[in-house]
């Protein structure tokens, strides 16, 4: 062997590791994108986005607060109040003027003045500054809750997602292979027809030896069109998940079946990081901090506020009209018909309900964890049987095959002898399909999968 021949198997050597390396790498990309691109997860994260918004909210409450406010009015009629001042100081004027010989002290009349205020304006900056209010504090409290709640929503939804994307993979890695096998079981056949074509030539059979083949080649070709349509479903349906054309071709990762050497081991613990419990414990603290918001009605509210304008008769702005005005709020509700207590009372009983419904939720949860482990086992033990009845039913052709061309067995064998072998092999190919699809719900329900490691981007 020279060196260029060298090179060139090395090189191939190289290519064919780069190319398994990179179809291992397809599902988890495949994953990927679809957590990027599904549309109801985009629809979900702007409910996040909107909760995140109502936490900003809740802590824009802590800071002052400010406003301009300006009025101005004109007013004719209404009550007034009748002020009388001339009864008061005419007569005390009257005398005034006897007595120093003078009118310096004239005649006023009485004055009728309107509650109304007319030609008057009242401009101001108004600050109020919360000093002391727990409602304040517990609102923000379940504000950050229900983002939480929001978060496990989402990532309840990924990994329902990554669920379904696996199996629709591998539903059509076994159409990839159900493929496979009628086209070998089609080319066996159409081995046997030529073989019995040469048979009748050779007067060494009859017709209706061809005529038995051609109908074992029809059947297969019929078996190949449906396996071909099942193909063309699983595809579409794959890319349908992604978000993406349906007659997208799709990469095949042959490493995941390779997977299946080994049994899965674990324990039937329940996962505290199935979405659904942390979810419920996210609701029970919000219940909560709704408990102690309601119960805050015990305690009193003080604010702040200072104003700063200008006041008085005419639209003018000027120091006689400047003024400010500060001051401490204080409100303490005493008395509500017990309307709080009840108040209190329903968020227990809420509270209360909460835990029930996880504790329902751990149960179902390990339920659902054990029959799915138990699916499993029974899964992998069912493949390994298949695998064994492909071996046997393999060489029971080969032997089939062998009697036949040496004229020791009927036509008849070989036919049930290939068409067991392929009933075995499609077997074993949905015996891999459900080991793998078993596999994925175990993930799902162990929450084994790390969804932090598929971010969306």
């Amino acid at each position: 062997m020279n060196k260029k021949t060298i090179i060139i198997i090395f090189c191939l050597l190289l290519l064919y590791s780069l190319w398994q390396r990179a179809f291992a790498q397809t599902l988890d990309a495949y994953i990927q994108k679809g957590l990027d691109s599904n549309l109801a997860i985009k629809q979900k994260s702007f409910d996040l986005k909107k909760a995140r918004l109502d936490l900003d909210r809740a802590k824009a409450l802590f800071y002052p607060q400010a406003s301009f406010n300006s009025q101005y009015t004109l007013a004719n009629g209404g009550r007034t109040i009748e002020v009388p001042i001339g009864d008061l100081l005419n007569n005390v004027y009257s005398s005034l003027n006897q007595l120093t010989s003078s009118a310096k002290f004239p005649q006023v009349k009485n004055q009728s003045i309107q509650f109304l205020p007319n030609d008057y304006h009242d401009t101001r900056v108004e600050v109020n500054v919360p000093l002391y209010d727990p409602q304040l504090w517990y609102n923000k409290m379940i504000k950050q809750e229900m983002i939480t709640n929001q978060e496990e929503q989402v990532n309840l939804y990924k990994r329902e997602l990554v669920n379904n994307i696996k199996q629709a993979y591998f539903q059509y890695l076994q159409s990839v292979k159900a493929l496979t096998i009628f086209e070998n079981a089609l080319a066996t056949d159409r081995e046997n027809l030529r073989f019995a074509e040469k048979l009748v030539k050779n007067n060494a059979a009859t017709k209706e030896v061809v005529l038995k083949a051609k109908a074992e080649v029809s059947q297969v070709q019929t078996s190949l069109a449906n396996a071909e349509q099942n193909h063309q479903n699983a595809a579409a349906y794959f890319n349908f998940l992604l978000n993406q054309p349906l007659e997208t071709s799709i990469g095949f990762d042959s490493a995941i079946l390779h997977t299946l050497e080994n049994e899965l081991q674990l324990t039937m613990e329940v996962p505290e990081k199935r979405e659904e419990l942390m979810q419920l414990k996210s609701s029970q603290r919000a219940l909560e901090m709704n408990l102690k918001l309601n119960q805050s009605y015990k305690l009193p509210v003080i604010s702040g506020f200072y104003n700063i304008g200008f006041q008085g008769y005419g639209f003018k702005f000027d120091d006689r009209q400047l003024y400010q005005l500060g001051g401490l709020q204080l409100q303490w509700n005493i008395f509500k018909g017990n309307d709080n207590r009840l108040k209190v009372r329903q968020s227990e009983i809420d509270i209360d309900a909460i835990k029930n419904q996880y504790e329902y939720a751990v149960n179902q949860i390990q339920l659902q964890a054990v029959t799915t482990y138990n699916s499993y086992k029974a899964a992998w033990e069912a493949m390994h049987n298949s695998f064994d009845e492909v071996i046997s039913t393999r060489e029971v052709y080969r032997l089939a095959q062998s009697r036949y061309r040496e004229g020791q067995a009927l036509q008849l064998e070989l036919i049930d002898a290939r068409t067991q072998m392929t009933n075995a092999e499609i077997r074993y190919s949905l015996a891999q399909l459900a080991v793998l699809n078993r596999a994925s719900e175990l993930e799902r329900v162990m929450a084994t999968y790390n969804i932090e490691d598929h971010k969306s981007k």
